[in-house]
């Protein structure tokens, strides 16, 4: 069995890499809609495969008609991907004016993907009034917390991330199953995410953890898997920080989320297994997470595989993958895109840096070169300050 998928116990009291993790406000927004080329937008929220021949078929021929009748084809045998993403806005506002109910969410989506919010707003705002659209009204909640909307229109509400919590507090009491409308579920769960985000931020509630840890918990459900997996990996941090300290509890949690495809807990779990963090340590365990989650794209784990050789005398390796940390451009590295990955990268940085001036400074699987190492190690103190003083405690106790 992966060691990265399943249970251990053990009970070492250190903190597991960086805890910040859950910083940043950016909320989770519905999945942006592939509306363009994929789109052929009927049944988009029904619930049918769109691969079914018949179903495809049937909807092209719909956005065909629609686009004749707007003068923007003459024959069904021009619509083409292209054609579509040229033309969707006008065949949705052509249905929002005809009032069909998913039409205004599907059209503010669009926007949204575009970024051009003020429309977006509209459109949100219009499908929650006419249709009581939940989508809708889960993306005004949305985006009142990340500042999205018109400062004309905020004018209307008191505190913008207040009043966005306001909306996930009336859709996590939403009820979900078979009579309910599609995807209710996923909401209510990726809103119960977003208010475990603010009540442990401290952004619209007071901050919270034992209100976050409720929310996300709520979350982790298997509902919305993108929700699902975001709040076992916070949970994760959570327990591996002094205020919760659990390290069992975060080693189950980041166990679920990266069973579930979490590349930052796979990461995290092979710190645990390295150090022997609420799990015996178990190097070949960490060097199997570890590979895994950089493969994947995540540059702590790349910076971790380095300390690993380092620590193992595999200098030749620990040097090769640190330099390439070390010299590639910030924005070269191929990394993962999530909430938290980005405050792992200066700490990453700073270990590589750290770790290959450590390797030219004693010419360990590198030709010796003391002035590059010099620069290097500025370099991680530039990165991360803490991070490099403890390596150099380490470094005077002949730990590193």
């Amino acid at each position: 069995m992966n060691p990265c998928y399943h249970d251990h116990q053990g009970h070492p009291n250190y903190e597991v890499g960086p805890t910040t993790s859950l910083s940043g406000t950016r909320l989770i927004h519905l999945h942006m809609l592939r509306v363009k080329s994929q789109l052929l937008v009927d049944e988009l929220f029904q619930g049918i495969p769109m691969q079914i021949t018949t179903t495809s078929s049937r909807v092209s021929f719909r956005v065909a008609q629609e686009l004749i009748a707007l003068d923007k084809i003459v024959d069904e045998r021009e619509l083409t991907s292209e054609i579509l993403d040229k033309h969707i806005e006008d065949v949705l506002q052509h249905r929002v004016k005809i009032g069909l109910d998913d039409a205004g969410f599907q059209l503010g989506q669009i926007y949204l993907i575009n970024r051009y919010y003020c429309s977006a707003w509209k459109n949100f705002k219009q499908a929650w009034k006419d249709h009581k659209d939940w989508r809708a009204r889960y993306q005004m909640g949305a985006m009142l917390y990340d500042n999205l909307v018109d400062v004309d229109e905020l004018k209307n509400y008191g505190n913008p991330q207040t009043e966005g919590c306001k909306i996930f507090e009336e859709i996590v009491q939403l009820p979900f199953g078979p009579d309910e409308p599609t995807g209710q579920r996923e909401l209510v769960y990726a809103a119960a995410f977003n208010l475990g985000r603010a009540y442990y931020q401290g952004h619209g509630y007071y901050p919270s953890t034992d209100k976050a840890i409720e929310y996300f918990k709520m979350a982790a459900n298997n509902g919305d898997p993108k929700a699902s997996i975001l709040a076992q990996t916070a949970l994760g941090y959570i327990y591996s920080e002094p205020e919760k300290r659990d390290l069992d509890q975060a080693f189950y949690w980041h166990s679920e989320a990266c069973g579930n495809g979490s590349v930052e807990s796979q990461a995290a779990l092979g710190i645990m297994y390295l150090y022997g963090l609420g799990v015996k340590q178990d190097w070949s365990s960490a060097l199997l997470c570890l590979s895994e989650a950089a493969d994947r794209g995540s540059l702590y784990a790349k910076a971790s595989l380095a300390y690993f050789y380092y620590k193992r005398k595999m200098y030749t390796n620990a040097a090769f993958i640190a330099s390439k940390i070390a010299f590639s451009a910030e924005n070269d590295e191929p990394t993962i895109e999530t909430d938290g990955v980005k405050n792992f990268q200066k700490r990453a940085r700073a270990m590589a840096c750290f770790l290959y001036a450590r390797c030219l400074d004693q010419g360990l699987g590198v030709v010796q070169d003391k002035p590059l190492a010099q620069r290097l190690y500025s370099e991680a103190i530039r990165y991360d300050l803490a991070l490099s003083a403890r390596y150099e405690r380490m470094v005077q106790h002949d730990e590193l």
